[in-house]
């Protein structure tokens, strides 16, 4: 009775340090059944908001990510075996998105006064991007982003964009793209009239000042959970 009133206790104390913040923040216990996600949490995993998660396992949720069930419980497993928090990235429809973004979540055992793990504390964070480029600069870490983060250019634009940000050429795009270079020289005069500049050195400038240059294709996301 005495060790029930200690872990009640302490699961008080950890919801009341999490359910205000920002940022998604959940509880679980050591058998990955959840206890507790505050008002981001929900908002992240899109849990129903009459949906009873206490006690629940990811499986049972009305989820997209469900399916993906085995690899959050190795996550769990993982955190308490090595005693400090793991991280992942975690690919899904978040936060109700029509596309697969990928968000980083790092999951931290917690322990009684004895040592015994009690379960794990997760969270989820949008990937940031730091480049040399930010030491020097006043610019902030940008973040990993998709054609619907922005209203300037269309998704073929972007992936278009996204292989000249990398130094190809308009023939490698082409070849990268599965498309003519006659139809990659078209869409390239049509970004240079969004955009008001007339070189593909001036486009990664004006991509640069709007933050593009950290733009993840939708063919490069795939769904699930890869440890880093």
């Amino acid at each position: 009775m005495q060790y029930k009133r200690v872990c009640a206790n302490t699961l008080s104390i950890m919801i009341k340090m999490i359910e205000k913040l920002d940022e998604p923040w959940g509880i679980k216990d050591c058998q990955s059944r959840h206890l507790f996600m505050n008002k981001a949490a929900r908002m992240y995993t899109c849990t129903p908001a009459a949906f009873d998660l206490e006690g629940k396992l990811d499986c049972e949720f009305p989820t997209t990510w469900a399916e993906q069930a085995e690899g959050f419980i190795e996550h769990d497993r993982k955190a308490e075996s090595e005693g400090k928090g793991v991280s992942v990235i975690e690919t899904d429809f978040w936060f109700g998105r029509k596309e697969l973004y990928p968000y980083i979540s790092e999951k931290i055992p917690f322990r009684d006064a004895n040592g015994v793990c009690m379960g794990t504390l997760w969270n989820a964070r949008k990937i940031r991007v730091l480049s040399p480029y930010v030491c020097i600069s006043d610019k902030k870490p940008g973040v990993l982003h998709t054609a619907s983060d922005q209203s300037v250019f269309t998704r073929s634009e972007m992936d278009m964009i996204f292989y000249l940000m990398k130094n190809l050429s308009q023939k490698e795009v082409a070849n990268q793209l599965g498309l003519s270079t006659k139809t990659i020289n078209n869409k390239m005069q049509n970004i240079y009239r969004k955009t008001g500049v007339n070189s593909v050195s001036a486009l990664y400038e004006f991509c640069l000042h709007k933050n593009l240059q950290n733009y993840l294709p939708e063919f490069a996301i795939n769904k699930g959970i890869k440890f880093i």
